[in-house]
């Protein structure tokens, strides 16, 4: 049946299909606010586009709630996901709905440009497939509609390279410049795509070069100008740091993003990679992979496949402890992951292949992955997007309810801003341990006006509170009485 599907409307049947599918999936709890899985992250990039919604629309100067009572001002990457966003609310008004909806397109336009990629590396069947993977994986699903700009990131990087291909093939300007543009908004939303992405760029030029890819003044000035954006940008984020003193720690050593040391331990490639096996791969579409990997390749251009896995790995090793800790740092590895799934299918459903067993095999993969995606995602991420459920969402509500709009607030939820966004007030963040008399003095000395926490919860996601902690925030009550009576929460207003 796919065999006609691709023969009777090969330019717009299996895309249209996979496009409607796409936005299916998406769709569901496209409302929802900013809680469950990683809000912490998108918290702050829904922060900073509601900053630039209530100010000044200043791109060079994004803004998070954090910042005390200073501007706020930020070391960040390029903000231009928040950017848009902010212009969207200023025709439509600012509901969360938009964050999410713009996720979902540069994923639809992430889509159309990764089946005409694997198109030009391998055949239409494969990009069928592939992006049939790209679509229902439980994670490209979760992160291709939250409010974080990973979606946009993905998107980048397709057109990015499917360009540069283009320009690889035609040598026209128009199809470099593209590339070129692409490449570097994806270096400024993230500054790794400068290694998974430049790596295979860089094999795809040799292919056609060979030596004398040192010698092409086009390439020089694409990489130079490349270079150059993310240099510009990110030295004026860090003067944003040196003067506001707000950073999401880049360079910073305090972040401890470059502990090298655990590379040489076995837990931090055992837990990428279970965490790459279940989550992004659902488990039974790592066999489909596995055996795309042995597949001969047809072509000098198809290895830019491997080129790719392997640079993708490469980054996890550059930024260790973040890769670590954000599950999303592994969805490069998928955009080539995926079209190697792809190639599986394509080989062993083929009409005239005679491995029956590996057909029957991967038919069972293909019905088990899509099985054990529905639960990982409706468990573990849809489920903890419930309202009702979510102690952060209701403390909220109560702070909306007893403080004063513009009054500051400091809030004891870690380094976990979800509780300042949701409340839609600005402040500090601090652990429950370090809430004590002088610290929270010197608060009020710079404006603060309320304390606001749990006692069930530190960050939206660590549940777990000590009884040393909880102590230590009863002795403060004792003295800035909590106006709630639930037992739960605490508001106190400290002056």
């Amino acid at each position: 049946m796919q065999n006609n599907l691709l023969k009777n409307n090969p330019q717009k049947s299996p895309i249209l299909f996979l496009l409607t599918l796409a936005i299916a999936l998406r769709t569901y709890n496209i409302n929802s606010p900013i809680i469950g899985i990683h809000s912490w992250r998108q918290s702050d990039t829904a922060a900073i586009a509601r900053n630039f919604y209530e100010n000044n629309f200043n791109l060079f100067y994004p803004q998070i709630d954090w910042g005390g009572n200073s501007p706020g001002y930020c070391e960040t990457e390029f903000p231009i996901y928040s950017f848009i966003i902010a212009l969207i609310y200023k025709v439509f008004g600012a509901y969360e709905f938009w964050g999410r909806l713009l996720s979902i397109i540069c994923f639809l336009v992430a889509l159309y440009f990764l089946y005409q990629l694997v198109i030009k590396i391998l055949d239409q069947q494969v990009a069928f497939w592939s992006c049939l993977f790209f679509v229902i994986l439980p994670l490209n699903i979760f992160y291709s509609r939250t409010f974080q700009p990973e979606s946009m990131l993905l998107m980048c990087s397709i057109i990015g390279i499917y360009y540069f291909i283009n320009w690889l093939d035609s040598e026209k300007w128009p199809d470099l410049i593209l590339s070129g543009s692409f490449v570097a908004l994806a270096c400024l939303i993230k500054v790794l795509p400068i290694i998974y992405l430049g790596i295979p760029l860089f094999y795809l030029a040799w292919t056609k070069f060979g030596i004398r890819i040192f010698s092409q003044i086009s390439l020089w000035i694409y990489s130079v100008f490349i270079l150059i954006s993310v240099c510009i940008w990110y030295y004026h984020a860090h003067q944003l740091f040196l003067e506001y003193g707000n950073t999401f720690g880049f360079w910073s050593s305090s972040t401890n993003r470059y502990n090298y040391n655990i590379v040489l331990t076995l837990n931090f490639w055992t837990e990428i990679f279970f965490r790459t096996l279940v989550r992004h791969f659902a488990i039974f579409g790592f066999p489909i992979f596995l055996l795309g990997l042995l597949i001969p390749r047809k072509s000098s251009r198809e290895y830019v496949l491997d080129i790719w896995l392997i640079s993708v790995i490469l980054t996890w090793i550059l930024v260790p402890v973040t890769s670590l800790v954000h599950e999303y740092y592994q969805l490069p590895f998928m955009l080539p992951g995926v079209i190697i799934m792809g190639k599986a299918c394509s080989r062993y459903f083929d009409k005239n292949a005679h491995k029956v067993n590996y057909k029957k095999s991967i038919v069972f993969c293909l019905c088990l992955t899509i099985a054990a995606g529905s639960v990982i995602y409706t468990i573990d991420y849809m489920f903890k997007e419930r309202i009702d459920k979510s102690g952060v969402f209701q403390l909220a509500q109560q702070v909306k309810q007893n403080t004063e709009p513009k009054s500051l607030i400091i809030s004891s939820t870690g380094s976990d801003p979800t509780l300042l966004y949701l409340s839609h007030r600005k402040g500090w963040l601090i652990n429950h341990s370090d809430v004590n008399e002088e610290s929270i003095l010197s608060k009020v000395k710079l404006g603060a006006k309320y304390l606001v926490g749990s006692f069930n919860f530190l960050e939206s996601y660590n549940l777990v509170v000590d009884d040393n902690q909880k102590q230590k925030i009863r002795n403060i009550l004792n003295k800035y009485p909590n106006r709630l009576k639930d037992g739960m929460n605490f508001i106190a207003k400290l002056s």
